[in-house]
């Protein structure tokens, strides 16, 4: 079974910013990240429209995840098969540690990323896992999976993710 980690907040957090900070501090460490962020797609007057997918290792890689929509599944908006495609492709990049930036509600509801945020976890020989999980879905989340072995919540300070990361890179360099 692989580890993971969690950056947990509340909508509007920026848990996929702080990911790639993150990402960014660990390869400092000589770790090699992969994996994706959601990132906010939003009108002229701030409005969200839907979110992107994009990689973590290059985010100008990215493309369409979901979009406001009529037929809205669970929260708001239409996801597209294309888009949890492409993450997964992020996702099995080369890397000791992978980031999955998007655990909401439709991870809790085992829909989603969910498929691939357990697969990665459960599957012995994967990467470690840092999960960004949205606060009103981390007990469901976490429930469903081994216990995380650290994590950081949003909103936080500088030193705090420097500490994570240093903590990540000894524990990974332990294993």
């Amino acid at each position: 079974m692989s580890s993971w980690s969690a950056i947990v907040g509340a909508p509007g957090t920026e848990k996929g910013r702080v990911a790639l900070r993150l990402a960014e501090l660990l390869r400092a460490r000589g770790l090699r990240v992969a994996g994706f962020v959601q990132e906010d797609v939003s009108d002229v007057a701030g409005e969200t429209l839907g979110w992107d997918v994009a990689s973590v290792a290059d985010p100008s890689r990215r493309g369409v995840l979901a979009r406001g929509s009529e037929q809205a599944h669970i929260c708001g908006y239409e996801f597209l098969e294309s888009g949890f495609a492409l993450a997964r492709s992020f996702a099995h990049e080369p890397a000791e540690v992978v980031i999955v930036g998007g655990v909401g509600k439709l991870e809790a509801a085992k829909q989603g990323h969910w498929p691939l945020l357990e697969f990665l976890i459960t599957t012995a020989e994967a990467p470690h896992v840092v999960a960004c999980v949205r606060d009103t879905c981390l007990a469901t989340v976490a429930l469903a999976l081994p216990d995380p072995i650290d994590y950081v919540e949003l909103p936080c300070e500088d030193a705090a993710l420097e500490r994570l990361a240093e903590r990540l890179a000894a524990a990974l360099a332990s294993s």
